[in-house]
């Protein structure tokens, strides 16, 4: 079974939009700040990249938007041929933070969104899928704005994946860098 990939992706968009467009209920957790924006730009040097958009809803709890693309090349033991293959990552998510304290420290969160794949000798397919991550972040510099977070997750996708494709996404965030504003 394959998605078709507008419904499902605007039915996302739909709803972080939503979601951003109400007012933020955010507790002031003493940083003051509502929303971060966060790229890993490491995993160019790896032909990886992620960027996440993340947004105050309460105190201890923020939604978000992330994305992630990578390539990765395979040679062929038996005849030594290269093949390119790569991914497309988008998901929504929501976070909890233990400390009380959106953007600083432990969390973890749960994620839906769609991945799609090709190479690996298969036909491309997007699937949906959930999973759940677990991550630290912190706030640093003289403002408390600069954001570095770390973390790891896994996604499930559902449906027919395609031959020799992942039917668990690991989800990594190498280290994320940004901005809290």
């Amino acid at each position: 079974m394959h998605w078709n990939v507008r419904p499902v992706l605007a039915a996302g968009l739909v709803s972080l939009l939503a979601a951003w467009a109400a007012p933020a209920q955010a507790q002031d957790s003493g940083h003051g700040y509502r929303q971060v924006l966060s790229a890993n730009p490491f995993g160019l040097l790896l032909k990886f990249f992620n960027a996440e958009y993340e947004r105050a809803l309460t105190e201890s709890t923020t939604i978000g938007i992330g994305g992630s693309f990578g390539t990765n090349e395979d040679v062929d033991e038996f005849t030594g041929e290269t093949e390119e293959s790569t991914w497309f990552n988008g998901d929504v998510f929501w976070r909890f933070y233990p400390s009380g304290s959106h953007f600083e420290g432990w969390n973890f969160g749960v994620k839906a969104g769609l991945t799609h794949q090709e190479g690996w000798s298969q036909e491309p397919g997007t699937n949906f899928g959930l999973g759940f991550d677990a991550n630290r972040s912190w706030l640093l510099g003289k403002n408390n704005n600069f954001y570095v977070g770390v973390g790891f997750g896994l996604k499930r996708l559902f449906g027919e994946v395609p031959d020799g494709g992942l039917e668990i996404v690991p989800t990594i965030r190498v280290v994320n860098v940004g901005f809290a504003f």
